[in-house]
């Protein structure tokens, strides 16, 4: 099923790279530029913290941090992520508008890993594999 998906992927935006013990197949997102953006929840924790992480109050966005990880992200399949990325309770959230008249909500956390949610279409999966310096993974 899940090679159906990315093949699917594959051929309606580009191609996709190949996935690793550690990192899931990963697609072009096809999304238009980023024109609009606000933060509305800097480091929230969605689930309890662990002590020994730093504490999520401190994970913060600037909107060229934002608009960067939107710029560089690519679309993973929510089962294969699962199994290959860690997840942090550390998210920031917010709106982003797009070029092409699109708009959505987004939440994206201490791994550069994220979310989109645009009305009339299914929630994509974002991972930023170039976000590697801070704010992220601090």
């Amino acid at each position: 099923m899940l090679t159906l998906l990315l093949s699917v992927l594959a051929a309606s935006v580009g191609p996709c790279s190949a996935g690793r013990e550690f990192e899931p197949p990963l697609c072009p997102t096809g999304l238009a530029r980023v024109v609009a953006l606000r933060s509305e929840v800097q480091g929230f924790a969605i689930w309890p913290e662990d002590a020994l992480d730093p504490p999520c109050h401190g994970f913060v966005l600037t909107e060229t941090d934002a608009r960067r990880f939107f710029r560089d992200a690519r679309e993973a399949d929510a089962r294969a992520v699962h199994y290959t990325l860690p997840e942090s309770p550390c998210v920031v959230q917010g709106h982003v508008g797009f070029a092409d008249g699109t708009n959505g909500r987004w939440q994206i956390d201490r791994y550069a890993l994220g979310w989109l949610d645009r009305p009339g279409r299914p929630r994509m999966i974002l991972y930023c594999r170039g976000c590697r310096r801070a704010p992220w993974m601090q």
